[in-house]
């Protein structure tokens, strides 16, 4: 059995920065080793993907590599990334480009991923971001791995630390927000926890399920998904205060989710997918690839594009009608 996506992510943690031309930054006075351009990079591991306002999508994952396309269908390698670090997420908002990952690296692009210059890292934290959020350009969040929780209010400048949980110390795996400030955070062995006022203040959500959450996708007006190990998934429409463990016949573990219209689908290890009509069950799906998805994304079409091990896939297949479920 291939590994899910957040040990993927956290398995890297510790992995050797491949041999690059070492460039200095003079205004930061760092070292920054360049993500190398390799021919076999879009059949590489990538860890997340997201769509920009203009259309254009971009996943990022191992040694730094980033890769961007117009279509969903051509891909090219981004032109420059300072950093050789995995990187496991990337987000869109206001214009700009966010990703970040091992070593607390959090880099950014305002050219639709074809350049991109680093915010900040700390190799010592031996800390990972595993997602990122921001409201606009300026304000946005990192969360990741052993309660990593870092604020930037200046556009990536500057990055303070938020300790959400005195007795934490759990990773912080996917956030959501919603339009009135509320956010929600999945996060490990049932440390998951709710936000009434914007991030400002944190309290620890009863879960019924005591394992690691993945990830949470909203499915509703007041309705989300958190989603995780073993194929567990729990719903809730009343922001966190009662969760409902769905019935999944799976045992996979779901890395990612994405929506289009009414249907929703999980992207899960060795190529399983789980998809959803409206509020009705879940269908497991198996892909062609079998490879282990670690994210999602849905395209104007109707169809997704998910990734993971040996680079970018599509779902429906070829042989498949779109929306089938």
């Amino acid at each position: 059995m291939h590994p899910n996506r957040s040990l993927i992510r956290l398995a890297f943690a510790s992995a050797a920065l491949l041999a690059a031309a070492t460039v200095m930054a003079e205004e930061a006075d760092l070292d920054i080793r360049y993500a190398e351009h390799l021919p076999l990079v879009p059949e590489s591991m990538f860890l997340d993907i997201t769509r920009t306002e203009d259309g254009v999508l971009v996943a990022v994952g191992e040694r730094g590599h980033v890769l961007r396309s117009e279509d969903g269908a051509t891909w090219e390698q981004a032109e420059v990334v300072p950093t050789q670090v995995t990187l496991t997420t990337v987000e869109s908002r206001g214009g700009r480009l966010w990703a970040a990952g091992h070593d607390a690296v959090i880099i950014t692009s305002g050219d639709n991923g074809r350049t991109w210059t680093l915010e900040y890292h700390d190799s010592e934290r031996q800390q990972a971001v595993m997602d990122l959020y921001f409201t606009d350009e300026f304000n946005g969040v990192a969360i990741g791995s052993y309660s990593l929780y870092l604020r930037t209010s200046d556009g990536g400048r500057t990055w303070e630390d938020v300790t959400i949980d005195e007795e934490g110390g759990y990773h912080l795996n996917s956030m959501l927000r919603f339009e009135d400030g509320r956010r929600l955070i999945a996060g490990e062995a049932g440390y998951s926890y709710r936000s009434f006022d914007d991030g400002e203040t944190w309290e620890l959500m009863d879960m019924p399920y005591l394992g690691s959450m993945w990830g949470a996708l909203r499915t509703g007006d007041e309705c989300v998904l958190f989603f995780g190990l073993r194929g567990h998934v729990l719903e809730s429409c009343d922001f966190g205060t009662t969760w409902t463990e769905l019935d999944i016949e799976t045992e996979s573990s779901i890395s990612d989710g994405a929506r289009f219209g009414a249907l929703t689908v999980l992207a899960a290890n060795s190529g399983t997918l789980l998809t959803r009509k409206d509020d009705g069950p879940f269908r497991v799906l198996k892909h062609s690839s079998g490879v282990d998805f670690a994210a999602v994304v849905a395209l104007d079409d109707g169809s997704f594009l998910m990734v993971g091990e040996d680079g970018v896939f599509r779902f429906p297949e070829a042989n498949e009608e779109k929306g089938d479920d």
